[in-house]
């Protein structure tokens, strides 16, 4: 909460003097070219201080608000998706009760439940522990398959698989709360344009003063209209979905990335900016 709550006042502050520097240095040069005298810059730079600040301060608490809500969606989505994966998809509980038969597929479930459920904080540092535990030679490792390899080489290798794994339920739970978002804003667009649709329609019935033609324009209009929002949903959706995939893909690879540097921090903080690097060129 903490987190969420540090970051949305950051970005709003960030936001704000970036914006501010881009309008003052705009005001700057009109004054330069003489469009306005450099009294008239500053008191714009004062108006535009206040009436920006005291905007976004009072868009602020409904921003974290929003970004609280959605935390917490995610967390609860991610709880729910790891009782599902191990209860059904899995059947963890099942094969832990069945008969002898069945032990190699219930440590394989097993296995495959603890990589998607794995910390990759804690993951980086047993692994970068116990590959330098392994080292014989300084900075030398035999990897997976017998080769010898440099150690950073191999852990990124490893910490890569277990991010990849630890990642799929948590981005899959934001994937279904950005998806949610989505719908739930063309559900509100779609309703209000209908209820004006049909308040329309009621106003044309009492006035009596339209045409067939001009009927059957406002229906043909209207079926493009349909058509586009359709098209328009089907369009953010799998651009969505490519940029959330893409981030899974990111977010890995700088996690392990993170995890050669600085062995647990290192592996959050590259989830992070893997994740914030695809955002900014997608979103």
């Amino acid at each position: 909460t903490f987190r969420v709550t540090a970051i949305n006042i950051s970005s709003t502050l960030s936001t704000y003097f970036s914006d501010q520097l881009q309008f003052e240095q705009r005001n700057e040069q009109l004054a330069d070219d003489g469009e306005i005298t450099p009294y008239e810059a500053d008191e714009m730079n004062e108006e535009w201080e206040n009436r920006e600040w005291q905007k976004r301060m009072d868009l602020l608490p409904r921003k974290i608000g929003i970004a609280l809500i959605r935390f917490h969606a995610c967390t609860a989505l991610m709880r729910f998706y790891e009782f599902i994966t191990g209860r059904y998809i899995l059947c963890v509980d099942r094969l832990e009760n069945g008969s002898s038969g069945r032990e190699s597929s219930y440590e394989h479930s097993v296995d495959v439940m603890d990589k998607l459920t794995r910390d990759p904080f804690q993951a980086s540092l047993r692994t970068s522990q116990l590959l330098h535990n392994q080292e014989h030679s300084p900075g030398k490792v035999l990897s997976s398959d017998g080769k010898e390899t440099s150690t950073s080489r191999e852990l990124y290798k490893q910490m890569y698989s277990t991010c990849l794994w630890a990642n799929v339920i948590p981005f899959l739970a934001e994937l279904t709360v950005q998806y949610g978002v989505l719908l739930y804003g063309y559900g509100v667009y779609y309703m209000e344009k209908k209820k004006r649709r049909k308040e329309r329609e009621m106003s044309n019935d009492d006035s009596d003063n339209n045409d067939d033609e001009q009927k059957c324009e406002e229906d043909d209009a209207e079926s493009v209209d349909e058509t586009a929002y359709a098209l328009s949903i089907l369009f953010r959706s799998t651009h969505l979905t490519v940029s959330r995939f893409f981030s899974w893909i990111a977010a890995s690879a700088g996690g392990a990335a993170g995890s050669v540097f600085y062995p647990g921090w290192g592996a959050v903080l590259g989830n992070q900016v893997g994740d914030s690097l695809v955002g900014a060129l997608l979103d």
